[in-house]
Parts: C-alpha cells; sequence; structure tokens
C-alpha cells in the first residue's frame, strides 16, 4: 500500500507542467494558449471559493478581483516554472494584476492600481453584515470543498494530458509513420508488358501490415513475389522494407531465384528481432515458355493453365527466410503457355472462418479461377476479396497478386 501511494504522489508530481519536462519544455508559448487560458479560469475558482468565504466582509463590487488575482498569479508562476524565470510571465502577472485594480476603481487614472489595494482594504475592515452562524458555516464547508475540489481536478487532469496524453500522440505518431510505409512499401500494382498483365494490392489488417507483394522487371526478365512478415506493426514494416531492398539489390546484380533468397536468408537474421521470419512465395520469368517457382514456408501458388482448365499448386518444402540462418533453397519449373494465369496469396484469405469454424482454402480459390479466368484481373481480384469478405471477418493481413500470361 505504501508503494502504491508513493507511486502515486511522484506520478502526480513528474506530471505537473516543469522545466524538467521535456514535453513542456519544448512546447512554445504561442502553442500554450488555449492551456493558459483554461489554468486560469480553473484557478479562478479558488478565487471564487475566497471571495466566498469574506461573504460578511467584501462588497459584491469586488466580487472579481481574488478570482482574476488567483487565476493571474497561477498562469504566471506555471509559464515561470515551465520556461525557467522568463520575463515574460511576472510581465504578465504585473499587467493582470493592474488591470485588476483598474477594473475595481472603475477608470483608466493612474491611480488605479493605489485606489483598487486602498478600497480592498477598505473592505476588510468594514463592518460585517449580520449573517447566521449556520449559513456561514455552510459557506465556509463549500468554500473549502471547491477550493480542494479544483486544486485536485486540476492536478488530476494535467496528470493525464502528461501520460496519458503523451502515449496517445506516440500512439498516432506510429499509426501515421505506419500508414505511410505501408502506402509506399505496398501500393497497389497494376500494369501490363507485352509479355505479361499484372495485378495485386494488399489490404492490411492494422496500419503497418506484414505482408508484401512486389514485381520487378529486370533484364528482359520478371520476378514477381509475395512475402509475410510475422507479426505486425513498424517491427514488421521495417523488416518488410529491408526485405524488398534485399530482393530488388540482389536481383540488380543478377542473382537467380535460388541465389535471392539465399542471399536474404542471410541478411535478415542481423536485422530483425529473434521470433520474426518471412514466408515467401516466387515466381521469374525469363523469356523461356517455362517460369521458375520456389515457395519458402508459403502458401502455395495457383496455376490456372487455360489449355486443359485446370489449376496446379506450385510449392516447395522450404523453411522460412531468417527463421533458421543458412538453410539451403531450392526452386523447380513449370511450362507455362499464352493466357495462363498465376494467382499468389497470403494465409490472410486462406485462414478466414466462416461461423462454423470452415476455412476458405484453396478449393475455393480454384474453383474461382475456373469459372472467372477470362476476366479482367482486377474484376477477378474483386470477385476474390468479395468471396472473402462474405465467407468471415478479416483477422489478418490479406494479400493477392494475379498475373497473366499474354500472346
Amino acid at each position: 500500500m505504501k508503494k502504491r501511494l508513493q507511486k502515486w504522489w511522484v506520478t502526480l508530481g513528474t506530471a505537473f507542467p516543469s522545466a524538467s519536462n521535456p514535453y513542456w519544455r519544448a512546447l512554445p508559448l504561442r502553442r500554450m494558449k488555449s492551456l493558459l487560458v483554461g489554468v486560469f479560469f480553473t484557478s479562478a475558482v479558488v478565487g471564487f471559493a475566497a471571495d466566498l468565504v469574506q461573504l460578511n466582509a467584501q462588497r459584491l463590487s469586488q466580487g472579481f478581483f481574488w478570482p482574476v488575482l488567483f487565476g493571474a498569479a497561477v498562469v504566471g508562476g506555471l509559464v515561470t516554472t515551465i520556461k525557467r524565470g522568463r520575463p515574460i510571465s511576472v510581465i504578465f502577472v504585473v499587467v493582470l494584476a493592474i488591470y485588476t485594480s483598474i477594473w475595481l476603481t472603475g477608470g483608466l487614472s493612474g491611480l488605479g492600481w493605489t485606489l483598487g489595494w486602498l478600497a480592498h482594504s477598505i473592505s476588510l475592515v468594514a463592518a460585517p453584515w449580520p449573517i447566521a452562524q449556520a449559513l456561514k458555516e455552510r459557506v465556509l464547508f463549500d468554500a473549502i470543498g471547491i477550493w480542494l475540489s479544483a486544486i485536485l481536478g486540476f492536478r488530476f487532469l494535467l496528470s493525464f494530458v502528461t501520460h496519458e496524453g503523451l502515449y496517445n500522440v506516440r500512439m498516432q505518431t506510429e499509426l501515421s509513420l505506419a500508414h505511410g510505409i505501408q502506402a509506399t512499401l505496398v501500393p497497389t500494382l497494376s500494369f501490363r508488358t507485352p509479355k505479361f498483365e499484372v495485378y495485386g494490392k494488399s489490404i492490411a489488417s492494422t496500419e503497418m501490415g506484414g505482408d508484401l507483394i512486389d514485381v520487378i522487371q529486370s533484364n528482359g526478365g520478371l520476378l514477381a513475389y509475395v512475402a509475410d512478415i510475422s507479426g505486425h506493426g513498424l517491427p514488421a514494416g521495417q523488416l518488410m522494407g529491408m526485405l524488398k531492398t534485399a530482393m530488388r539489390v540482389s536481383l540488380g546484380f543478377h542473382q537467380q531465384p535460388v541465389a535471392l533468397l539465399e542471399s536474404a536468408d542471410r541478411v535478415l537474421p542481423a536485422l530483425k528481432e529473434p521470433e520474426m521470419y518471412a514466408t515467401l512465395a516466387l515466381l521469374y520469368f525469363d523469356g523461356s515458355a517455362q517460369a521458375e517457382y520456389a515457395v519458402a514456408g508459403h502458401v502455395p501458388i495457383l496455376h490456372y493453365r487455360e489449355r486443359s482448365h485446370d489449376t496446379v499448386l506450385l510449392s516447395t518444402e522450404q523453411f522460412p527466410l531468417g527463421l533458421i540462418p543458412g538453410s539451403p533453397y531450392a526452386s523447380e519449373r513449370v511450362n507455362y503457355s499464352p493466357r495462363d494465369l498465376f494467382l499468389m496469396l497470403t494465409d490472410g484469405i486462406t485462414e478466414v472462418a466462416n461461423e462454423r469454424d470452415e476455412e476458405f482454402g484453396l478449393a475455393r480459390l480454384e474453383r474461382l479461377l475456373s469459372q472467372h479466368a477470362a476476366q479482367p484481373l482486377s474484376e477477378i481480384w474483386e470477385l476474390v476479396m468479395r468471396e472473402v469478405r462474405q465467407h468471415g471477418v478479416q483477422q489478418d493481413d490479406q494479400s493477392l497478386l494475379l498475373l497473366r500470361a499474354l500472346e
């Protein structure tokens, strides 16, 4: 219990704005206008309580003296505390005090300050109003209650702003940064070359997903791959960017698919958290009548064959990238013909479950390809995702990349 009270007391102490707090120290005064106004009116409540205690001594016309004085003093003290005694805080208090005394005297003469304090002193020694003892005690009780409530409420409010407010700012900043990274690393892919037509899109389950789709044209060939980074958030986004960079740099040095996987597997362990890894499915077209493919711990690639109107699954049993450094990788080749369609995806689609806990699976995708393979790729993408949404609720990142061989 004692430790809890000490922790509570320390939290309240550190929450109060001060020059030692980096958040308050870095906040410019011009951005604190609303805060200072709020502090002024909150502190004025204590002034009204003080005026209430002097119910039988103060004149009603001077009822604003204490609220303005308390408000100005607290605001000035706050600015002084945050900005380490800048002259502006002292000037602020003096100006408000002069304004108060001028208001008390009802004029703008140079004697305002003297007359204001004189009027206040006279009011304190004036004959008290006849007030019942019970009413006086009740007024005193309420005034003290207002005073304590205002002080404690203001303290806890600042504690919330300093701690939860900063946490929320950090969260919003991270989400905004993650959203920007996601849009940059995983844009919608839609283009056509003389030999291929490509369309792909990724839908993250959070602001920063772990799925990556990419298509690279290099040296007359075309490389397409889909990867799934374990986890979500900025760590997954960072590893996604590193994987994409590694794949593109390696391809720029004319490395073949197997060498691409081995290079990425060597690079990733030094750049990630121990429990993170990446699954990947890859297709490489070198201009021949065969496509080279490799799958590393990923969902199989679906190959719809136009001539036989059937779908085959392309897969290889291999470890994910970065999971066991130094793992050997291999690729295989498959024949393809014009109008053949390749579908690459992540398990966020196949593992969507319905109310009966039945997964969407690959069989439904095979059926959809057989029925709609001739449609534009963007329409096939929309049709598949519509079926997935109707089947169940998205729980993971969902990525789908379609590639069609042309005449």
